[in-house]
């Protein structure tokens, strides 16, 4: 049974990547689905790459259904973003923890809608990351430097990574 709990922020930091993360998603994508929400996996503990250890979560909800995941996902107990500046209200994410196995574990919960552009995307890199095990070292490496410039704060770190994310979904053609 899985009890969601409040998110606690906390600065980055790099944790190797562990299969734990995979049953995790797996538990809350089992919990959190209905007959009109889907849930996607992916980030980094989805393609196998260390960091943070964050897990995220795609809500896909069908067109014009946005309100209703968002209420679905305050009923399981799903809170606003934990940040300074938090996605637009059209694209939110939410927030939660959850203990799995007797570790806490943070969620950040995406409410995109099913089938979008960003859905797409979204498998697209996690895809290609799990097929390229030298962009998945890169991208480790680019985040443990991060971290050793002295940059923990969770909004300012992954401002730091953007540019490496984004340079993977251009080199697919996303």
């Amino acid at each position: 049974m899985i009890t969601l709990e409040p998110y606690q922020l906390v600065d980055a930091s790099f944790s190797p990547w562990r299969p734990i993360y995979l049953d995790v998603a797996q538990a809350l994508s089992d919990h959190i689905s209905t007959p009109r929400i889907e849930v996607l996996h992916f980030g980094s503990t989805s393609a196998k790459v260390g960091g943070k250890g964050i897990i995220d979560l795609s809500i896909l909800y069908f067109s014009g259904e946005r309100e209703n995941a968002i209420t679905h996902l305050y009923a399981l107990g799903f809170q606003d973003q934990h940040s300074k500046q938090p996605f637009p209200e059209h694209r939110p994410r939410k927030d939660a923890s959850v203990t799995y196995q007797g570790e806490r574990f943070l969620i950040h919960a995406h409410v995109i809608e099913k089938d979008s552009d960003e859905h797409h995307r979204q498998i697209a890199y996690k895809q290609y990351l799990l097929d390229n095990p030298d962009v998945r070292a890169e991208y480790e490496e680019k985040k443990r430097n991060i971290l050793k410039a002295g940059v923990h704060e969770q909004d300012s770190y992954v401002k730091h990574k953007a540019p490496f994310v984004k340079a993977v979904l251009n080199d697919i053609g996303e």
